[in-house]
C-alpha cells in the first residue's frame, strides 16, 4: 500500500451511520473523500452532492475510476462480510461498522481474507471511546472499587421498526442483543476478559399498527467471577444508557441522563426557532472522530489497534450464545473453569 499525504477513503453505506463517518472524515485535513457506494440511489445523489463526491454503485466500479486506500463499511450487518472480502481482496485497508458479523464463523472468514491479502481490518466497537466507559475501565483495571462483584448495564433506543429500518429485521441487523447489546458485551470483554456463561430473555411485543417493544435481559458470568447484568430496550422515547459498578471497596455509576447538555427554549412564533440545543458532545473530539482517527492512525503505522479482530469476534460469539440461550431458555457455557 503506498503512503500518500492524503489517504483516499470510500465510504460504504449512505444511511444515519455512513453520513456520520463522511462528517468527521471531513474534518480531518490528512483525508480524502473520493466517494461514497449506496444501493440506495435517490439517497446516493444527495449524500454525493451535499459532500461533493463521487458516487459509485459498486466496490469494483470505484476502484476501477478512482484511486482508493480505505473503504469504511457503513451498511447493515449481513453485508459486511461479503464487502469486507471483496475489498480485501483488491488490497484495500477496511474500517467497518460493529458487529463485524451476524456470526462466528463468517467473522472469521473475514478475518482470514484480510490477513492473507494484508490488509487492516478494523471494527467500529465505539463505546471503548466515550470517556465515561473509558475511565470506569481505568478505574476498575487500577483497583479503584476493589474486587468487582456486580456489574448492571443498561441501554435503551426507541424500536427500530418506527423508522421502517433494517435495524428491526433480525436476518439483517441480529436483532436487539445482537445489534444494540454489543455494545455493552464488547465493553464488558474488554475490561473483564473473557464470558463463561450466559443466560438470557427476551420480550417483544407487536401491536396491530405496527408499533413494537422489545425488552432483553442478560445474565453473564465473567471468567474473573464477575457477574454482569445487561437490560436492553427497543423500547425508549429516547435514547439511554447507564451503568453501576460495584465492588468490595466501592462503586462507580453513570448515567446518560444525567449529563444530558442543556437545551434551551425561546418563545418565538416561528415553531422551528422555539428550541435550541448545544451539540450532542461537549468535548471537542466527539468518540466517533477519536475512534477514525484512532483508525486512521493504525493504517498510517501510528499506533496499534484498541480494539482487534479477534476481540470483535469475541464479541459475536457473546452475542450468539445468548441468541441460543433464549432460543432454548437455557444457559450458555462458553469456556469451562472460570472463578
Amino acid at each position: 500500500m503506498r503512503r500518500l499525504e492524503k489517504m483516499k477513503i470510500i465510504v460504504i453505506g449512505s444511511g444515519r451511520l455512513g453520513q456520520r463517518h463522511l462528517d468527521v472524515w471531513s474534518q480531518m485535513d490528512e483525508v480524502e473523500i473520493v466517494g461514497i457506494i449506496a444501493r440506495n440511489k435517490t439517497r446516493l445523489k444527495d449524500v454525493a452532492n451535499t459532500y461533493g463526491i463521487n458516487s459509485y454503485g459498486s466496490i469494483a466500479e470505484a476502484i476501477a475510476k478512482t484511486d482508493v486506500d480505505i473503504f469504511d463499511i457503513c451498511t447493515p450487518t449481513n453485508t459486511h462480510v461479503s464487502l469486507i472480502k471483496e475489498a480485501a481482496k483488491a488490497k484495500k485497508h477496511i474500517i467497518c461498522e460493529k458487529p463485524l458479523s451476524l456470526n462466528v464463523e463468517t467473522a472469521k472468514e473475514a478475518a482470514t481474507v484480510c490477513a492473507q491479502n494484508n490488509v487492516q481490518l478494523l471494527i467500529g466497537h465505539t463505546l471503548r471511546f466515550f470517556p465515561e466507559y473509558m475511565k470506569a475501565r481505568k478505574q476498575i483495571l487500577e483497583g479503584a472499587i476493589g474486587k468487582p462483584g456486580v456489574i448492571r448495564m443498561k441501554r435503551g433506543v426507541p424500536h427500530p421498526s418506527f423508522n421502517s429500518s433494517w435495524y428491526a429485521d433480525e436476518k439483517k441487523s441480529g436483532g436487539l442483543f445482537v445489534d444494540l447489546g454489543i455494545h455493552d458485551f464488547d465493553w464488558l470483554l474488554w475490561t473483564f476478559g473473557e464470558v463463561q456463561r450466559v443466560m438470557a430473555r427476551h420480550v417483544k411485543y407487536a401491536k396491530d399498527n405496527g408499533n413494537h417493544l422489545e425488552y432483553g435481559l442478560v445474565t453473564l458470568r465473567m471468567s474473573d467471577g464477575t457477574i454482569a447484568y445487561v437490560e436492553l430496550s427497543w423500547a425508549e422515547h429516547a435514547f439511554h444508557s447507564s451503568i453501576e459498578l460495584a465492588g468490595s471497596k466501592g462503586m462507580i455509576t453513570y448515567d446518560h441522563d444525567q449529563s444530558k447538555s442543556l437545551e434551551l427554549h425561546i418563545r418565538s412564533q416561528d415553531a422551528s426557532k422555539s428550541g435550541r440545543k448545544p451539540p450532542k458532545h461537549i468535548l471537542k473530539k466527539s468518540p466517533y472522530y477519536r475512534q477514525l482517527k484512532h483508525f486512521l492512525n493504525c493504517i498510517l503505522g501510528k499506533e496499534e489497534p484498541v480494539i482487534t479482530v479477534d476481540e470483535a469476534i469475541q464479541a459475536v460469539k457473546v452475542t450468539e450464545a445468548i441468541v441460543k440461550s433464549v432460543r432454548n431458555c437455557q444457559p450458555v457455557s462458553l469456556i469451562e473453569g472460570g472463578v
